[in-house]
């Protein structure tokens, strides 16, 4: 399979794997990932849950178990020609080039490239690889895994997940209530908006409202902030010369911990209540905010492996809330990823940020599992 070359190389060759999530190609990775872990002596397992679209896991050892996790989709590339570097795989100036360099095939070759560091013929702990599919559009391949094959991550205690953070430790992030609101007024004529009542205005009154109420919110984390909102769509009415009978509104409320999604619907239908509007609140996507403190263990096994290191927070969302949530498991996100360039044209990876990350896996891995 050509898998030598270094941590670099191998991060070019798995980014050379088209797998955007929407094309279902992480099957392909799987694969490449089984060949590889195969040629070290690591037993796993593919299991295609999807057609082309799999999770691959190995279990070594037995025990308390530490899990290196990632995901092998990635977004699409786009408009090739605005990229100036091979989309699909390049090592330039010490960069490696690519869709998903950053995130996150950057992270799993570095976690491939530790275990060839690490002596695990004799481990005294567990060690658990699960590397998944469509994080990108749904999280299917970790919910699979945490559904369907929760017996695989049974006794798993701590976990690191490759995503993009710049070598520093991702130790919180905040949760999201994605809802859609939908208004109903009464449709008049236009020229007589006074026999009508305007969904499209009572859209604009809640938006209004809310603004203040979050503006009195005292909820704020040190490494989050304040939680935020954003209306991102805005759709309703029929003709200029109609009272709109029904406009929505798609909104991106993020929480910060201390607060809960049931506190951010609270707002909402607070909002509603206090207006008297007529209002459907559907909740399409909702997560609880995460924070791991620095006490934990898998904490301060990075940080050792990893003096100096800063710890972050994300006001995006990882995948550490859903094995927390499903399984318990408390995960520390790190990886050799820059936040600031993944999903753009020339994303990229810096070589020195793959070899030091692989070198801290190494560390954790050796720290935990050891020789039993």
């Amino acid at each position: 399979m050509g898998k030598g070359g270094g941590v670099a190389e191998l991060a070019k060759q798995l980014v050379g794997i088209k797998s955007e999530s929407a094309a279902h190609g992480e099957l392909r990775v799987a694969r490449f990932i089984k060949d590889y872990l195969d040629d070290i002596g690591i037993d796993s397992s593919v299991y295609e849950f999807e057609k082309g679209r799999a999770d691959i896991v190995a279990s070594i050892g037995k025990g308390q178990g530490l899990m290196l996790n990632g995901h092998m989709d990635t977004v699409p590339v786009g408009d090739v020609s605005v990229w100036s570097r091979n989309p699909y795989g390049e090592i330039k100036n010490g960069d490696v080039y690519g869709r998903g360099a950053s995130d996150m095939k950057g992270g799993i070759a570095s976690a491939l490239a530790a275990l060839k560091g690490v002596d695990l013929k004799k481990p005294r702990r567990r060690l658990v690889l699960a590397f998944v599919a469509d994080e990108e559009v749904g999280f299917g391949g970790s919910l699979w895994l945490l559904k369907r094959k929760a017996n695989l991550l049974k006794g798993v205690k701590y976990g690191i997940i490759s995503e993009p953070t710049d070598m520093k430790l991702q130790i919180a992030q905040k949760g999201i209530a994605n809802t859609k609101i939908t208004f109903r007024g009464v449709s008049a004529h236009g020229s007589k908006p006074w026999l009508g009542r305007s969904a499209v205005l009572e859209a604009v009154d809640f938006i209004n409202e809310f603004r203040k109420t979050m503006k009195r919110q005292e909820k704020k984390d040190r490494l989050l902030g304040s939680g935020t909102f954003n209306v991102g769509r805005i759709s309703g009415g029929t003709a200029v010369n109609v009272v709109a009978e029904q406009c929505w509104i798609g909104l991106d409320r993020r929480i910060v911990p201390g607060e809960t999604t049931k506190t951010a619907l609270r707002q909402i239908n607070g909002v509603i209540s206090r207006l008297d509007l007529d209002a459907k609140v559907e909740v399409i996507n909702a997560r609880e905010p995460f924070a791991l403190p620095k006490s934990s263990q898998i904490a301060k096994m990075v940080m050792d492996a990893a003096p100096g290191s800063e710890y972050m927070g994300a006001t995006g969302y990882t995948e550490a809330e859903l094995y927390k949530a499903y399984a318990g498991i408390d995960c520390l996100v790190y990886g050799p990823g820059i936040k600031e360039i993944i999903h753009k044209p020339d994303e990229y990876v810096p070589v020195k940020n793959l070899e030091r990350c692989a070198r801290v896996y190494g560390s954790v891995i050796g720290a935990w599992c050891g020789r039993g």
